[in-house]
């Protein structure tokens, strides 16, 4: 049988793809996206803007395709070639889905955003690669350490990660909450089930140690 856990953060991912998807096109009564657009758009903090704007950037397409692409030559280097096709299928698969999901949604993104961007809002490429990557790093490098301050502090980096990138996305208002919530679900489900059908228990328990 299958790692338990994969199966829970998949309906995690899952969850939280659905939970976006509701708020953002079932459920704009009750959705928090207008009132949070509002208050980060009033910029109350205009120092941060610029730290906040790298910090953006950090998770930007050319950023994520060089994190795959070290990411793959360690794995390669190590001759670990499954783990190196989950990567690319996890992180690539979550950017190429976002896309289409982008066309094909094609939602506008808030009216008075900090940073000139005009694509498609739904859902957030960058939640959702920032989830994907950090999950992906977190089962092959991390999960196989032995338990101590140093899995838990890549556990705690990993983690803060996409939360980090996804406020970044909410504070410079170029997207709806809806948007980050449904980025983060699908970085995570993608990843989780890139990981059910690539990695074998034994392996997703082992990953790259």
């Amino acid at each position: 049988m299958k790692n338990p856990l994969l199966l829970i953060v998949l309906l995690l991912g899952c969850g939280l793809f659905l939970l976006g998807v509701l708020l953002a096109f079932f459920l704009p009564g009750i959705s928090p996206d207008p009132l949070l657009s509002a208050f980060f758009a009033s910029t109350p903090y205009p120092g941060l803007i610029t730290p906040i704007t790298i910090l953006t950037h950090l998770n930007s397409p050319p950023a994520v395709t060089v994190y795959l692409l070290l990411t793959l030559g360690i794995l390669h280097l190590r001759r670990l070639k499954r783990q190196a096709l989950f990567a690319l299928s996890a992180v690539a698969g979550t950017a190429l889905l976002n896309w289409m999901l982008k066309t094909l949604l094609d939602r506008p993104r808030p009216p008075h955003r900090l940073v000139a961007i005009d694509s498609p809002a739904f859902p957030s490429w960058h939640s959702a690669t920032s989830a994907a990557l950090a999950l992906t790093l977190w089962l092959l490098f991390v999960r196989p350490l032995p338990s101590g301050p140093a899995k838990s502090l890549w556990s705690a980096f990993l983690l803060l990660w996409p939360l980090l990138i996804g406020f970044s996305r909410l504070f410079l208002d170029v997207h709806w909450a809806s948007d980050i919530l449904a980025g983060w679900g699908l970085g995570i489900a993608v990843t989780a089930l890139s990981a059910f059908i690539l990695l074998p228990q034994r392996e997703s328990r082992r990953g790259a140690a």
